[in-house]
């Protein structure tokens, strides 16, 4: 209902105490009398989720109020029911009484959750109850009713100043998919990194003979080898060593045990052959 439905004067605001909400509208309504500009509703609020109650409002642009009656959880407890909607109002803070010197009311102030209990996402929504203070509430309990109060005042807003819509949950499901436990690592976005493959021998183990040891430049048509300086000082070198048997591979230290061992050197052993450094020996040694 709009606000010019309720003949309100131009320029008013609807912004009272929580002293005069409890004497002026709550108190009124429990003792069932008139107020003077019905500008509360009178709805079942625990029906609906907080978003809702705006469009429910007789007015209110920031700030909704509403008469609500409150049930009782259990037929045999004082605890109230705050199931509401598609989530609970879950009570926070202190109560604070209201009135001086003696308190007319109990001001309670709750926060919605969205979802079910005890693991339901908090939202901004911010309800403040009324409920009215020293009521003998024995009386429905003997009758094995779940009415707690036939009425409580309660005022709703949004503490973001907005009335934004039911908070979109898979949209926060699918970022928590990508971040881990700490929050600090995405998962989703990780590539998996293969497997390296066991080493094998074969793959730089087998050698080719003409990759075995360098061959010296040959010319057909000369029956000898010319050699560089650093060649022929090097030959010299070798054959005071001993000539070929110098060069020979001592192979004798890996024919031990068997195994992985026994099986490198028996490749070593076919594939790398030292017939052409025999060669280079020998015709290093004509040379010199």
């Amino acid at each position: 209902m709009a606000p010019v439905d309720l003949q309100l004067p131009p320029g008013f605001r609807f912004h009272p105490t929580d002293e005069e909400l409890v004497t002026h509208y709550l108190c009124r309504k429990c003792a069932s009398l008139s107020i003077a500009v019905p500008i509360v509703a009178e709805i079942d609020l625990y029906k609906y989720d907080p978003w809702d109650l705006p469009g429910l409002a007789l007015y209110g642009e920031k700030e909704w109020y509403f008469f609500s009656p409150r049930d009782r959880k259990y037929p045999n407890g004082s605890r109230p029911n705050r199931a509401a909607g598609k989530g609970y109002w879950k009570a926070t803070g202190a109560d604070k009484p209201i009135g001086h010197p003696k308190p007319a009311g109990i001001k309670k102030a709750l926060v919605f959750y969205n979802g079910k209990a005890p693991k339901g996402e908090k939202t901004d929504w911010i309800m403040h109850e009324y409920r009215l203070a020293d009521v003998d509430r024995s009386a429905s309990k003997k009758k094995k009713s779940l009415r707690l109060d036939d009425w409580v005042l309660c005022r709703i807003y949004n503490k973001k100043g907005t009335v934004d819509r039911r908070p979109d949950v898979s949209s926060r499901k699918m970022n928590a998919s990508v971040t881990s436990d700490e929050g600090t690592k995405p998962v989703g976005l990780l590539k998996s990194v293969p497997e390296l493959s066991p080493m094998v021998y074969e793959d730089f183990m087998y050698l080719e003979a003409s990759d075995s040891a360098p061959r010296l430049p040959t010319d057909s048509t000369c029956s000898e080898h010319v050699l560089s300086p650093e060649v022929e000082s090097t030959a010299k070198k070798i054959v005071e060593w001993g000539g070929a048997a110098a060069l020979e591979f001592p192979f004798s230290y890996i024919d031990g045990p068997s195994g992985a061992v026994a099986l490198i050197a028996s490749q070593f052993h076919e594939s790398y052959q030292m017939e052409p450094m025999a060669e280079l020996v020998a015709d290093v040694a004509k040379a010199v």
